[in-house]
């Protein structure tokens, strides 16, 4: 069973006050609505609905099996979700009416009473415009799967449905019953709510099983993972590889500058103040090269090696000699400080 109600009756007659509705989910074949009475047998495992579902019980089974007011195959829908029998104001048509539904199909359905032969008729129930009802495609434009119908005070009907079929799922859609074609007249259904007292505190609602919004959201974040992790692996192949395109020519002078000798050793350039102060100069490197031509020799300009290094002399001609390659290493300095290049020729 899912779902009983019980009939409040008529307004004005109180008939069929009392009688409880309940929605019989069947085997494998049909469901069935059937009007509890007490100490009834309702044919299961004999009969399922109206037809015999275990033939040799079926055939024994007393007359007293009290059959369902209603049964439906599966071909309609595969699991009943039983109702309420309206006893509302706003929308007279609907009274009398057991309004139930389809868990599975989403189908919305109405069984009314003869009177006279005590049978129940089955109508469908259209939801939506007045032109959208008229065509049979149409019907049935609210969430699919109904889960349960309630009732109010007022004895108006509203029913519970979601978009994925599961009881877990976090989220549904409250549905109202309203007849279009026919509503009281303003001011009639008036109705004082009755306080209802609790002793109970609320009790916070903590599900056993994940729900469908978080199972959704972990496969989203953990595919969100995947690709920050796949796009952080080709980021550095992706930047290298423009730097390399970005890269300028090196230059010749640069290369000449950033290319070591082979065999010479990086000393780094560190000054202190001297005793009154002032930048010491640059140590001599090898060669006998001063501050100055290392200066120049930056500025893109070559100049020979003093001319002292290369002839050491000795002996009563030193001087002079001296004095001599003293006047043309000026003479070559000169030179060299106006932009004039040498060649291997005429350096000799």
């Amino acid at each position: 069973m899912w779902r009983c109600a019980v009939d409040r009756g008529d307004p004005v007659t109180r008939q069929g006050r009392g009688r409880m509705f309940c929605g019989d989910v069947g085997q494998n074949r049909f469901e069935e609505v059937d009007i509890i009475v007490k100490g009834g047998n309702y044919g299961w495992r004999a009969k399922e609905g109206f037809a015999c579902y275990d033939k040799k019980l079926c055939q024994n089974a007393s007359l007293d099996d009290i059959l369902p007011i209603y049964a439906y195959g599966h071909a309609v829908g595969k699991s009943v979700t039983g109702g309420y029998v309206y006893r509302g104001c706003e929308s007279p048509n609907l009274n009398g009416l057991y309004i139930f539904g389809d868990f599975m199909s989403g189908r919305l359905m109405a069984l009314q009473e003869d009177r006279r032969t005590k049978k129940w008729k089955k109508q469908d129930i259209c939801l939506g415009s007045t032109e959208s009802c008229a065509f049979p495609g149409l019907i049935s434009s609210h969430s699919k799967f109904i889960i349960s119908l309630a009732e109010d005070e007022a004895g108006e009907l509203y029913f519970l449905a979601t978009s994925y079929p599961s009881a877990y799922a976090p989220h549904g859609s409250i549905y109202k019953f309203v007849d279009p074609s026919r509503r009281a007249p303003p001011g009639k259904c008036k109705y004082k709510p009755v306080p209802v007292k609790t002793k109970s505190k609320r009790v916070q609602f903590r599900p056993l099983a994940k729900m469908v919004l978080d199972l959704l959201k972990e496969q989203s974040e953990k595919a969100a993972r995947k690709l920050s992790s796949a796009t952080l692996a080709s980021s550095p192949n992706r930047a290298s590889s423009q730097k390399d395109s970005f890269r300028k020519p090196a230059s010749p002078t640069s290369s000449r500058k950033t290319s070591p000798r082979p065999g010479a050793k990086k000393r780094a350039r560190a000054w202190s103040p001297g005793s009154q102060g002032k930048r010491k100069g640059i140590p001599k490197r090898p060669g006998g090269r001063t501050r100055q031509a290392a200066r120049q020799r930056r500025a893109g300009r070559s100049l020979p090696p003093p001319l002292g290094s290369r002839w050491p002399l000795r002996g009563p001609e030193a001087s002079h000699h001296v004095e001599a390659a003293a006047a043309a290493e000026r003479d070559l300095r000169h030179a060299g400080s106006q932009g004039w290049r040498w060649g291997p020729a005429e350096r000799a």
